[in-house]
């Protein structure tokens, strides 16, 4: 059935007529259906009069905006489907700047502005779109095309009420529009967003910059882009490729990005001013310039550019064409490197060129040696000369013992040259007998008998203080002693020469301190005490000596004490020398035995003491307490250290004129240095 409208709407006459109409007679219209057809002709009405028609052809209940008003003219002199006439009035809508947007079971008939901020239909991807002019979302995912500048392609061909936004991140488009505008987008999208499409090649000749070091730059600007705005590209969309023979730059972009990398490329291609080239001299203050040579050196790379592996198999941090050397004269660096490398070593350079602390360190070493010695015997001799067949003979017997002291071994023999051992002696002594044989005279004892006892007691001390002070993690030694000669004999034939050796006898200390941030100082300790117990007897003998060594590692705190080794040394022993049988029998047995026993302890123990020294202050202060020390010894120390530091004292140097100043140089703090871009 067509429903045809009365032919007074089209005088404005008749209007208030045909709303009565409506509202009276509402059975006029016929049933709602999607093959029901109506007639929509209509010349310059009020919109809300069409709005009403609408409601009622649709069946539809609308919420109207105050701000919704003008005139419509539609010319259809065909009947049309309800779902035709639905389509006509979202057009009107659109055409008027409106928009009628669904919220339960009602529609609201917005203004487009309000409209784009009330919930609406979205799709996504390439979902199937209508011809109407129905306000939706369209969220457009892109592989190859760059989202901004689709966007800035789009930009003309929607309405300035529509949305077009584009996320660089998860590479989208997003679009708020008629459907049917939508719908076109999209037909275009597919044949733009293809692999390489509008992507441009540029290649760019640089004056100054080197092309490798530039490529790197860009990268990491583009990277930093990404991450901090969000609209950057990725690698699939611009590429930098750099050919270091002709020092080129080739770039492969869409136009987008060729302008804005070729601006930042064009400003990074400049002649670097005087003093920022590739020279650079650094005059250490503090460190061993040898030293922090061979620091540097480590981080260059071995096998390329930036990120090769270094010597020993860890990665570079700069790269290959870096070169540092250093001068021990001046103990300076010299360093060639571009500015991007450069930067990074000079951050090295002014963390290790900085004043290490010391350490002053006290050192205790006591020894205490106790010994006791015991001795008692009996030593005899009898004899007699005879005569047989014209010839002197002599015959005799004896005993002989050694108590274990070597000192008093044949006491009857020293005490008949008048000479005695140390302890108590008595005994008798005969002249002793004499024998002539072939004009030589050999002499027997005739009769003696001594009677030994001997018994010592020995303590001794054995004190050192050794003292050095030492930089942070540098090694100090220490020696106190003696160096003792003893003698090496060699003869060839009727020559004899003479030849010397020499032994250290004394107190040795190695030690390398390391302060920790927490005030801990690690002790590498080596400590040595070597003493001298005898000398040889013979000068084919080497003298004795007695060695006592400790190699440890201890953690203590600033100005505490640690016992870092102890050792006691306890040793006991007995003799007993005696006739076979006659040194059994009681009564008897003292007369043919001897006694002898001897028992030694010792007690080493090492005591080390650090005091850290971080300022001059600290400095002074020690060495203010080791001169107070001192002068209790010898009051005449103080006035004569006075004296020679007054002495010592060097005026502060003129400063330097910049006619005299060095060329080509760079210190950490002001990052001064000389060169030109082609150094």
């Amino acid at each position: 059935m067509i429903l045809t409208p009365v032919k007074f709407l089209k005088s404005r006459c008749f209007l208030v007529p045909f709303f009565c109409l409506l509202f009276f007679f509402p059975a006029a219209f016929p049933v709602y259906g999607e093959n029901r057809q109506v007639n929509i002709d209509f010349n310059d009405v009020e919109i809300s009069v069409f709005i009403k028609y609408i409601s009622e052809v649709t069946g539809k209940n609308f919420v109207i905006d105050n701000r919704v008003r003008g005139r419509v003219t539609i010319v259809s002199p065909g009947a049309v489907t309800v779902d035709e006439a639905w389509d006509i009035f979202e057009s009107v809508l659109d055409v008027h700047g409106f928009a009628a947007m669904p919220s339960g079971g009602i529609y609201k008939i917005l203004t487009q502005p309000d409209a784009r901020t009330k919930a609406m239909h979205t799709n996504f991807g390439d979902a199937w779109l209508t011809d109407s002019d129905r306000l939706i979302t369209q969220i457009i995912p892109l592989q190859y095309a760059e989202p901004e500048e689709l966007r800035r392609l789009f930009a003309p061909l929607v309405s300035k009420t529509s949305v077009l936004l584009s996320y660089a991140s998860s590479r989208m488009l997003i679009v708020t529009d008629v459907e049917s505008n939508i719908r076109r987008i999209l037909e275009i999208v597919k044949y733009i967003d293809v692999r390489d499409k509008g992507r441009e090649i540029r290649v760019l000749t640089l004056a100054h910059a080197d092309a490798a070091e530039l490529v790197g730059t860009l990268e990491a600007v583009f990277r930093q882009t990404r991450r901090e705005e969000g609209r950057s590209v990725t690698e699939d969309t611009v590429k930098f490729v750099a050919d270091k023979r002709t020092n080129t730059l080739i770039i492969l972009a869409s136009m987008v990005d060729l302008e804005r990398v070729v601006p930042l490329v064009e400003k990074l291609d400049s002649a670097l001013p005087k003093g920022r080239g590739r020279v650079h001299v650094y005059y250490l203050e503090n460190a061993v310039a040898e030293d922090l040579a061979k620091v540097l050196q480590s981080m260059v790379g071995r096998g390329g550019g930036t990120g090769s592996t270094a010597a020993g198999g860890a990665e570079a941090v700069v790269s290959s064409n870096v070169t540092v050397t250093s001068d021990q004269a001046t103990n300076s660096l010299v360093i060639m490197a571009n500015q991007g490398d450069h930067a990074v070593l000079a951050d090295v350079i002014n963390r290790l060129d900085i004043p290490r602390a010391m350490v002053l360190i006290e050192a205790l070493i006591v020894e205490v040696a106790v010994s006791s010695t015991f001795g008692l015997g009996t030593e005899w001799a009898a004899g007699d000369t005879f005569s047989k067949g014209g010839a002197d003979a002599a015959f005799g017997g004896g005993f002989s013992g050694t108590g274990g002291n070597s000192a008093w071994s044949n006491t009857l023999g020293m005490a008949q040259t008048g000479m005695l051992p140390s302890g108590f002696s008595v005994g008798v002594a005969a002249a002793p007998l004499v024998l002539k044989s072939g004009g030589r005279e050999i002499a027997f004892p005739n009769l003696g008998a001594v009677i030994h006892a001997f018994a010592s007691d020995r303590n001794s001390h054995i004190l050192a203080t050794p003292q050095i002070t030492t930089l942070d993690n540098r090694e100090a030694s220490i020696t106190v002693g003696r160096n003792i000669p003893y003698l090496i004999r060699s003869a060839t034939g009727d020559n004899t020469y003479n030849n010397y050796e020499y032994k250290d006898v004394g107190v040795q200390l190695k030690i390398t301190p390391q302060i920790s941030k927490e005030g801990l100082i690690r002790l590498d300790i080596s400590q040595e005490v070597t003493r001298l117990l005898s000398a040889a007897g013979n000068l084919n003998e080497l003298p004795t000596t007695l060695k006592r060594s400790i190699d440890t590692t201890v953690l203590v705190r600033d100005r505490n004490t640690v016992v870092i080794g102890g050792l006691i040394d306890d040793s006991f022993s007995e003799s007993t020398y005696k006739v076979p049988c006659l040194g059994d029998i009681p009564g008897l047995r003292m007369l043919f035995s001897s006694r002898g026993r001897e028992q030694e302890k010792t007690n080493l123990f090492v005591f080390i003491t650090p005091h850290i020294i971080r300022t001059v202050e600290d400095g002074d202060r020690l060495t203010g307490d080791r001169l107070e020390s001192i002068s209790e010894l010898s009051p005449t120390v103080i006035p004569l250290y006075e004296k020679n530091r007054k002495a010592r004292e060097i005026p502060p140097p003129l400063p330097m004129s910049p006619e005299s100043a060095p060329v080509d140089s760079a210190v950490p703090e002001t990052g001064e240095d000389e060169g030109s871009p082609d150094a």
